[in-house]
């Protein structure tokens, strides 16, 4: 199963959510926050394990107010823009690229995807942006698992599985949800849970952007020091799932 691909390069004001290796450890093992001294952010480190994805990929960084973060936004508004749709779609065509990585990390092969619906829009018998354009570049022949939010959910940040629900039982060795972006990582991981919860033996994430917020806690320090330092990569040049961006099949 291979992914449609277009070829086209990124913008270059697409960050790699890969960092250079002196400053790996001062982002969360999991979300790739930045953190101060700990292993895991606050909501990764209390999150239980039911709810933390098998293997976890981001394509990119999105700085709040940059031109990628605006390109976040842009690509699901009502009228939505044509660049910036063609440019998430850049960023899915380059996570789904990488595919056979997240099996080889958490030890089955993906057989089947689910695409984070709309929690703030959803509509039933409504695809969102997202879904739109994973209908148009997902692999031939690669289910999907239909996973929608319970009425009256919101993204509230909380890490709550029973906060979406899995029409029918999944019954896959490997699902991989794949989602626009992770600010607190509540979503995710409540959608994680919840489709282990329907049968999911492994479950992993493919976000295609990690949101930072310069004005927060360390984060603006990190992102002066590795812009200071030249190491802000093109994504395209890296693999999602691991933190140092080497393939698992290349090792």
């Amino acid at each position: 199963m291979t992914p449609a691909v277009s070829g086209r390069p990124l913008p270059g004001y697409f960050l790699s959510a890969v960092l250079p290796r002196r400053f790996q450890g001062r982002v969360c093992r999991l979300c790739r926050t930045p953190v101060n001294g700990f292993r895991y952010c606050y909501q990764c480190n209390a999150a239980s394990d039911v709810a933390r994805p098998d293997a976890a990929g981001f394509v990119s960084y999105a700085i709040k107010n940059s031109q990628a973060g605006q390109d976040m936004y842009r690509y699901k508004g009502m009228q939505p823009s044509v660049q910036a749709v063609s440019n998430v779609q850049l960023l899915l065509e380059h996570g789904l690229r990488h595919l056979p990585c997240a099996g080889q990390i958490a030890g089955a092969a993906v057989d089947a995807v689910a695409v984070m619906p709309s929690r703030s829009h959803y509509q039933s018998g409504a695809p969102s942006q997202l879904q739109k354009l994973c209908a148009l570049r997902l692999p031939t022949g690669l289910p999907t698992v239909g996973i929608q939010p319970v009425a009256g959910a919101t993204s509230d940040r909380k890490v709550d599985p029973a906060g979406f629900v899995v029409p029918v039982p999944v019954g896959r060795s490997h699902v991989l949800l794949i989602d626009d972006t992770w600010v607190s990582g509540g979503t995710v991981m409540s959608a994680v849970g919840a489709l282990r919860a329907a049968g999911a033996a492994r479950v992993s994430s493919l976000v295609l952007a990690r949101w930072l917020d310069p004005n927060y806690g360390v984060t603006p320090e990190l992102i002066r020091e590795v812009a200071e330092a030249g190491g802000w990569s093109p994504p395209q040049g890296v693999c999602p799932f691991p933190r140092d961006g080497v393939c698992p099949r290349m090792r």
